[in-house]
């Protein structure tokens, strides 16, 4: 398939206008803290995980005293703290704070 520059470009802006809608799950100390266990973020088609906590930590003011430091999985599978992969629209990301205690 053969595309001419002014049609790929179109694409693009287009694609680029997009949001994804992701659905949140939070646990433990922050789930007290945004005071809901679960919610939806709409975000730019393309963010990634940093753009995620960014919102949350706009959304949920408290947030910003964990939302860093805590972990991500995102469909079910741990995210290591040095990565920051692109979401999808629909995926499920859930915020793990550390669990003290013994």
């Amino acid at each position: 398939v053969i595309r001419r520059p002014e049609i790929a470009m179109a694409a693009a802006v287009e694609e680029a206008g997009r949001r994804l809608r992701v659905k949140v799950l939070l646990f433990a100390s922050a789930k007290e803290l945004a005071g809901t266990g679960e919610c939806e973020v709409e975000l730019a088609a393309g963010a990634r995980t940093s753009d995620l906590r960014a919102a949350l930590e706009k959304r949920f003011v408290l947030l910003r005293e964990c939302v860093h430091d805590t972990a991500l999985a995102v469909n079910q599978e741990y995210v290591s703290a040095d990565d920051d992969p692109e979401l999808r629209s629909g995926d499920e990301v859930a915020l793990i704070p550390p669990i003290s205690g013994g």
